[in-house]
């Protein structure tokens, strides 16, 4: 008689769901909560017929420099949360952890949310430093309030944010998706130039894109100056890949003492 019971209740709460009359409340084992604003699922809401957005109220147990304690986010195509959805940048970005070593100061364009931030960061420990950046203001928003590390800085933004770096100044450059619709203009010309300008002799540079074409794109642009290393395996559950490429110049990083952190970048 239970069993029976529990399985009509199972039932009932999937066909709500359905409907979307059932909203889920997803806790994180840190204590961060998201409550669906929706009963819909975000296949069905990012699928064609779906409304293309999926909403949360986030709520955190620690607050923010402004004293809030939540957020409310907007789950899109393109604004991925990889606590309650798939976010393939942690898929690939494992894939690369043995070139991101403690003490390496690491730049990732292209962060979104931060899940992958999150990989980076703790890969470079306390005495490294990792800069990620995004055009998404509140992806950057809340990857701030998620993501919180005293040696890892998230800035809104994009290539131009990067003018005042010196020649050579990452030890690795993460990049995602840097030539999403400007492939063919002067201004994706520019942000390879860029891109490859801020990557120091012997560095690493991680490419990845969520178009196999562009991904090729890509490859031919960052080809002079850097020798091609390998290819990641692409994310199972999207059509995201990428490859790695090394700088021509010393593999072992500079040497750096044993210091303290940094401390919180400046925004």
């Amino acid at each position: 008689m239970i069993q029976v019971s529990s399985r009509a209740n199972f039932k009932l709460k999937r066909f709500a769901r359905y409907i979307g009359l059932y909203k889920r409340t997803i806790t994180m084992p840190d204590g961060v909560r998201y409550r669906e604003r929706s009963g819909v699922s975000i296949r069905r809401a990012l699928s064609e017929h779906g409304s293309g957005v999926k909403e949360y109220d986030v709520r955190f147990p620690w607050v923010d420099s402004e004293g809030r304690r939540g957020l409310r986010i907007r789950y899109t195509a393109s604004r991925l949360f990889g606590d309650v959805g798939h976010d393939p940048r942690t898929v690939l970005y494992s894939q690369a952890l043995g070139l991101i070593t403690p003490g390496l100061r690491v730049l990732e364009l292209g962060c979104g949310t931060g899940s992958g931030s999150a990989i980076l960061t703790e890969a470079v420990g306390p005495s490294g430093g990792l800069v990620a950046i995004d055009r998404d203001g509140q992806a950057i928003r809340f990857a701030r309030q998620r993501h919180r590390s005293g040696h890892c800085g998230f800035e809104n933004g994009w290539i131009e944010n990067l003018q005042g770096e010196i020649e050579g100044a990452f030890d690795a450059v993460v990049v995602v998706d840097p030539l999403r619709g400007i492939n063919e203009s002067a201004e994706g010309i520019f942000a390879i130039v860029e891109i490859t300008r801020l990557v120091r002799s012997g560095g690493s540079l991680v490419v990845i894109a969520s178009q196999k074409e562009d991904l090729e794109v890509l490859s031919e642009g960052f080809g002079a100056g850097f020798t091609l290393q390998r290819e990641l395996e692409p994310c199972p559950r999207s059509a995201w890949s990428g490859v790695v490429f090394r700088r021509a110049g010393e593999q072992s990083p500079p040497v750096r003492f044993d210091l303290p952190s940094p401390g919180p970048f400046k925004y």
